[in-house]
């Protein structure tokens, strides 16, 4: 059968999501994702993920996870940056969400241009 993004688009659209997986990379779903997308973080970190995108205290303890990413097809765009996480001294002790950020998952931001096709 047909991806989401096979269902949802054409041939010619350019294609870029943001997506709480989750998972992190390696795992099932996200290696699902990953099959026809690109995640843009990796490519802008040279194959490198962000050192996390969520960070948070429970009554169980503390959770640091990669679960989010910004991904694209590589048909029509391509990546030329990415912003880099917070480091964990901005982030605090008391980590997120905080006065910094109002959520518990840091805002993922990438630059994108769109490749031309040639006539």
């Amino acid at each position: 059968g047909q991806t989401f993004v096979e269902e949802h688009s054409s041939p010619n659209d350019m294609v870029i999501l943001g997506v709480d997986v989750c998972e992190e990379p390696g795992e099932p779903g996200y290696n699902k994702l990953t099959n026809n997308l690109r995640d843009a973080y990796k490519f802008a970190l040279d194959g490198k993920n962000p050192s996390f995108t969520t960070w948070r205290v429970r009554p169980m303890g503390e959770e640091k996870y990669i679960n989010d990413c910004i991904l694209y097809s590589d048909r029509h765009v391509r990546v030329l940056q990415a912003l880099d996480v917070p480091s964990e001294k901005l982030i605090g002790q008391s980590r997120l969400p905080s006065n910094l950020c109002g959520s518990d998952h840091v805002p993922l931001v990438a630059d994108f241009q769109r490749i031309l096709a040639e006539t």
